[in-house]
């Protein structure tokens, strides 16, 4: 049975995001998953098929946290493809090409919209584009508050209220990656990649102690880590981060090759005995969240 917090959650919102309740007294630990939707909007009108849309999706991430709620963390996703909008962008991560006309909102220089995966994606996969014709500003901008903001409130709701009852939180930003390098990402064609990668913008967003504590518990199932290479974290594990007052953020990269085909999308033999490891390292880190969190109150 579904155990209430003590800090109201987010509601859903249909097509765009889910939070499932912990099923267990509320600990400050938040899961989150930006990247596993795979619900294609009405209002997307891609020049490439559903099966290109989904290429960059973080398919099945979400189902193999699902146990996190049993320890009493919540378990937030988004519903819509991460190329359609990106919740792990800032908002001035938009790709100025996307639209018609000028974008009357701030932007930066931006490794990830000149790759064409800023924002709101340009490029579907490779050389693809995702759109026959520009966006109007219009278009974007209704896209960025009917997806955007809602997702970050949600979090930002979850994080902030566990923070708030406890004076402390520990966040969880979960992803996958491709086996290799690619053509669109940072890392280039063919780079090899560890097992899994734990990305906390270089100890700017997440204390060493948890750090070394997630490297001991997955290294304990038996795999390889990496530290912020090929990914160090993004918009989702920076904005609500500041380990300095006991707010923790890391970004959770799992190589996809250790629970999936890459190509079919679909669960490899693997998948039983790796969401299975996963949720015993969540269960190490509830258990230090329990600790230190008895210290901070």
């Amino acid at each position: 049975m579904t155990r209430p917090a003590l800090v109201p959650l987010p509601q859903p919102l249909p097509g765009v995001l889910d939070v499932t309740a912990p099923r267990a007294p509320a600990i400050p630990l938040v899961l989150d998953s930006p990247h596993s939707g795979t619900d294609l909007p009405d209002d997307f009108h891609p020049a490439v098929d559903a099966a290109t849309v989904r290429v960059s999706a973080d398919t099945h991430v979400d189902d193999i946290f699902a146990a996190a709620p049993d320890e009493g963390a919540p378990l937030l996703r988004a519903l819509f493809p991460r190329s359609f909008l990106d919740p792990n962008r800032s908002l001035s991560d938009m790709d100025a090409q996307m639209v018609a006309g000028d974008w009357p909102h701030p932007v930066r220089d931006s490794n990830t919209a000149r790759r064409g995966m800023g924002l709101i994606w340009r490029k579907a996969w490779g050389d693809q584009p995702m759109y026959a014709a520009p966006l109007s500003v219009e278009e974007a901008e209704a896209r960025i508050r009917r997806y955007w903001i809602p997702y970050h409130a949600a979090l930002r709701q979850l994080l902030d209220g566990a923070f708030a009852q406890h004076r402390c939180v520990w966040h969880l930003n979960c992803h996958s990656m491709t086996d290799a390098g690619h053509a669109m990402s940072s890392d280039g064609p063919g780079t090899s990649r560890a097992d899994i990668c734990i990305g906390d913008m270089h100890g700017a967003s997440a204390g060493p102690g948890f750090t070394a504590l997630l490297r001991e518990a997955i290294g304990a199932e038996g795999f390889s880590v990496a530290m912020n290479k090929p990914f160090k974290g993004a918009e989702l594990t920076e904005a609500y981060a500041n380990p300095a007052i006991n707010r923790h953020s890391v970004q959770l990269e799992i190589n996809r090759r250790l629970y999936m085909d890459e190509g079919t999308r679909e669960r490899s033999a693997d998948y039983p005995a790796f969401k299975a490891a996963m949720t015993r390292v969540v269960a190490k880190v509830a258990d230090h969240v329990r600790s230190e969190s008895g210290r901070a109150g």
